[in-house]
């Protein structure tokens, strides 16, 4: 966490003073800018608040921290958000057990053991995911104006809901090379010149999509920014290079659960490799493209305000965190207890034990006290020192579909589901079940590295949050 100086929040606080009253003089002079002024009022109470909680918090860590409360336990809270315990019960501590991102969204995670965070979450997560055109209307149908709202939505985005095929993508992580060339063999494939100074030579970033759904590869023009091999084995490079992807003309406003995200298309080479494997759920889905959010964050989607604690929000403007291309938020957390409790109830049935690789964490968290101590959680803690993080947990997840699809074949049953609405149909309703939580990073939080093995400390807790509504399926 980042430390402040209090000469500076000082400075800060007199300047939010003095903006005040400049304001409440501007508006008793001249009795008007009513719309502005509230404007403005309103984003200073914001910031305020926002300053408080991160006090709050950094007033929580330090009592913490000087009293050693966290050795054997893991609680720094107990009823109240904010109140130190004056017990420690005696347990194992709870950990980072695993990290995992997806850089290209519905396809398969990749296991880390340590990352950073950016704008959009950690590093490289869901910056790419498949879309679909959205049909126009065609001459004699009724058009309403509406599609010509520069604003509207070109695209639609796809996932393992509708294609469960896209659980046998595998994809790598993003790698710099030279443009020499590529060579895969069958250990694995190798960097040729990786980050070589050469005068004059220039370099991509790249990411591997393979997958044993599909034989080949289809071809492409030259002006595509995917890469082919030569040989026809299932398996493609795709440049996400900032340089290619902001050159690129081919841009799209991506419809994305309730929101309307700036896209930019990675060419034709990996539309036709994912659209030779979805089309094998739907005959239809042969229009997908393969789309990545804009590098220099030309892309901007922001987190639900609803849900989002004040101490979350971010710089001297204290504006709202994004999300980039997950479902809403930027992080998931889920615990090993929880699918323990899952699994025994399964077994119980007879049924097979499920993997957590099917609820799509980012982050997995062990040696909690109890299954589902994550739905109290208000603020944790994962790490120690300056570059410890910091992690608001602002609602459970509801699940879909798509966790009773097999991560690694694709195909699709009836469970989790059928066994999770035995006991976590919750929320508004009880029509929606809930496994693993969202969470979001504090706004001071975001030079912080978070590592397996890393200590968790639960700062505060408080109620479950559910959804206001029922999740719609899509």
């Amino acid at each position: 966490m980042v430390d402040v100086d209090p000469t500076t929040s000082v400075v800060a606080a007199s300047a939010i003073v003095a903006l005040t009253t400049i304001l409440l003089l501007v508006q008793r002079r001249y009795h008007r800018g009513a719309s502005f002024f509230s404007t403005m009022m309103g984003r200073i109470r914001v910031v305020i608040r926002s300053r408080a909680e991160n006090r709050e918090l950094r007033r929580l860590i330090a009592v913490l921290d000087e009293g050693g409360g966290e050795e054997g336990g893991d609680d720094a809270s107990s009823s109240g958000r904010t109140s130190v315990s004056s017990s420690r019960r005696r347990r194992r501590r709870p950990v980072v057990s695993g990290i995992f991102i997806h850089p290209v969204k519905s396809m398969r995670p990749v296991s880390l053991a340590e990352t950073k965070f950016d704008v959009h979450g950690l590093l490289h997560d869901r910056r790419l995911m498949i879309v679909r055109p959205i049909p126009r209307r065609t001459i004699g149908e009724y058009d309403d104006g509406n599609d010509h709202d520069d604003d509207a939505p070109t695209h639609r985005f796809v996932t393992q809901r509708q294609c469960p095929r896209l659980a046998t993508i595998e994809v790598t992580m993003p790698i710099e090379i030279m443009t020499d060339g590529i060579r895969d063999d069958a250990t694995g494939w190798k960097r040729m010149g990786r980050r070589s100074g050469g005068m004059g030579r220039t370099s991509k970033v790249l990411i591997r999509l393979s997958s044993s759904s599909t034989g080949s590869a289809s071809s492409s023009s030259s002006s595509s920014s995917s890469i082919a091999l030569a040989d026809n084995d299932a398996r493609i490079y795709v440049d996400v290079s900032p340089s290619t992807l902001i050159a690129s003309p081919l841009r799209y406003r991506a419809g994305l659960w309730g929101d309307v995200v700036d896209v930019v298309d990675v060419g034709d080479e990996a539309a036709s490799f994912v659209s030779n494997i979805v089309r094998l759920d739907d005959p239809a889905y042969g229009d997908v493209r393969v789309v990545s959010i804009l590098p220099r964050n030309l892309t901007t989607r922001h987190v639900n305000e609803t849900y989002c604690p004040h101490a979350t929000r971010v710089g001297y403007l204290s504006t709202l965190p994004q999300g980039g291309l997950t479902d809403g938020f930027p992080i998931l957390i889920a615990t090993q207890a929880s699918l323990d409790e899952l699994n025994s109830r399964l077994a119980k049935k007879g049924k097979e034990r499920l993997p957590m690789s099917r609820f799509r964490p980012n982050i997995v968290i062990d040696n909690t006290s109890r299954p589902f101590d994550e739905d109290e959680w208000k603020a944790i803690r994962i790490g120690t020192g300056k570059d410890a993080a910091i992690l608001h947990i602002v609602k459970g997840c509801p699940r879909c579909k798509q966790s009773c699809t097999d991560q690694i074949t694709g195909e699709r049953g009836n469970e989790p589901l059928e066994t999770l609405s035995d006991f976590r149909s919750l929320g508004k309703g009880g029509a929606d079940v809930y496994f693993a939580t969202n969470a979001i990073l504090n706004g001071d939080c975001y030079e912080s590295t978070i590592r397996v093995g890393d200590p968790v400390t639960i700062l505060t807790r408080g109620d479950p949050v559910w959804d206001a509504d029922t999740a719609q399926p899509e």
